[in-house]
């Protein structure tokens, strides 16, 4: 019986041995990438917005910065935008289509809401944008032309950007689209 309780002793210790040894072989929790790699429009969830509206001028400050810039020598005003891709493991590179979607806007005024569309023949957006491997955010503008920018002058006028069609990842259906606000007399143009 002494033999016996010994030799099962020893297969015991040989098992937890193998068994120390494979779980040393594993990462640690730590060293795992985590996180969901998604792409979205980070001024959909800026400080300032609610509900994916990003009100231009913005209505937290920091010092001198902006999210435009009145551009006097073109006579255009540049609206700033940008593509994210959210997840702690490094990026591939990859292209997402930039969109305008005047239905959204459409449904917001039938809502009851006192916005203006802002019809996507005064402004400009690139086709895509693309970020390079290791990139997690990519800035792009929304070019609108100022003369007819100012006709609005009075009012909010509003536009809904979105993404579409990316060749890596998946799109964030909650934070794909922005709601542009522009509230005009705020922007002081000169």
């Amino acid at each position: 019986m002494n033999m016996k309780n010994q030799f099962n002793r020893l297969n015991s210790l040989l098992v937890l041995l193998i068994i120390a040894t494979f779980l040393s072989c594993e990462k640690d929790i730590s060293e795992e990438e985590v996180g969901i790699e998604n792409v979205f429009i980070p001024q959909s969830i800026s400080a300032s917005t609610t509900d994916n509206n990003y009100a231009v001028p913005g209505t937290i400050n920091y010092g001198a910065a902006k999210n435009f810039k009145d551009d006097e020598q073109a006579n255009k005003v540049l609206i700033y935008l940008g593509v994210s891709k959210s997840g702690k493991a490094e990026t591939q590179a990859f292209t997402v289509n930039i969109t305008s979607r005047t239905d959204t806007i459409n449904q917001i005024i039938a809502g009851g809401s006192n916005l203006v569309l802002l019809p996507t023949s005064a402004f400009s957006i690139p086709a895509s944008v693309s970020l390079g491997a290791g990139e997690s955010t990519a800035n792009f503008n929304m070019v609108i032309d100022k003369p007819t920018l100012k006709t609005f002058a009075g009012k909010k006028v509003a536009a809904c950007i979105s993404l579409a069609n990316t060749t890596r990842y998946t799109l964030n259906d909650k934070t794909k689209k922005v709601i542009v606000i522009i509230d005009v007399n705020a922007l002081q143009l000169k």
